[in-house]
């Protein structure tokens, strides 16, 4: 792991944070961490009785895996060098070395057979307790990402490279915010997607408006395609659907299936 950048946006235009590595491969696990955690949010609440919960940006264990993995499975014939790179919306790990023969992406999703590339790495790894040799790592990466209510990682490999992307979480409003409706409106749809229903007393409390503006306001939510009206007379909700803008649609939905909003902001 030679390379360990943080940059600005969504590029690779500007540096922000940069750690060569030129420690021993254990420490670059630890170099490697460092920088993330420099360069990542962490979102503190107290929760039960007073008891203190962190929840990072990217869950840390997570990520831990295919930093590990990029030193103890990559190819070290391979001239080229493992890289971390963080953006504002992802964190990538590369590293030079496709998948070993016989193994696939779906294969990483499901329980599988551990291949090390390289086998006395592996074993000191293994030793120090760094990772297990029983190819249960992306199992339990994926499973860290979903407790963790963010997108699972994405995998990506070829002949000679593999790649694993962490996609930052997006909160519904963030998503609702591309759409440049007014402030009431753009929270009458965030209850939409976080609740099953929204009813015209939930869009007045939630907006501060008369009954009149909440009426027009919900015609038109639902003239746009935004809401679908329910039920009739008093009996009446609506339900987020938003059949406009399909990429949209796509990027709110994968809000909810994340579970719950990404952290933001640090301690």
């Amino acid at each position: 792991m030679a390379e360990c950048a943080r940059f600005k946006g969504t590029t690779e235009l500007t540096v922000l944070d940069m750690k060569p590595m030129e420690a021993d491969i254990i420490g670059q696990v630890g170099g490697a961490m460092t920088l993330i955690q420099r360069n990542t949010s962490m979102a503190v609440t107290l929760e039960g009785e007073l008891e203190r919960n962190e929840r990072w940006e990217y869950p840390l264990e997570a990520v831990r895996e295919p930093v590990m993995n990029a030193l103890c499975h990559r190819d070290y014939a391979d001239s080229a060098n493992g890289v971390l790179k963080i953006f504002d919306d992802r964190l990538e790990v590369w590293n030079p070395g496709g998948l070993p023969p016989g193994l696939s992406i779906e294969d990483l999703k499901r329980p599988h057979e551990s291949k090390p590339r390289n086998k006395l790495i592996a074993r000191c790894f293994f030793l120090i307790k760094y990772i297990e040799q029983f190819g249960t790592g992306t199992g339990r990466m994926l499973q860290d990402c979903r407790d963790a209510g963010v997108p699972e990682p994405e995998f990506e490999s070829s002949a000679d490279s593999f790649r694993i992307v962490f996609r930052r979480a997006v909160s519904p409003r963030e998503v609702l915010s591309e759409l440049n409706l007014s402030s009431r409106r753009t929270d009458a749809l965030e209850y939409a997607i976080t609740h099953p229903k929204l009813t015209r007393p939930d869009y007045e409390r939630i907006a501060l408006v008369p009954r009149a503006t909440a009426n027009r306001d919900l015609t038109e939510l639902v003239k746009r395609g935004f809401l679908q009206k329910k039920g009739a007379a008093r009996r009446t909700w609506y339900e987020f659907t938003f059949s406009g803008n399909e990429k949209i649609r796509e990027k709110i939905i994968s809000t909810k299936m994340a579970g719950k909003p990404g952290a933001s902001g640090t301690a």
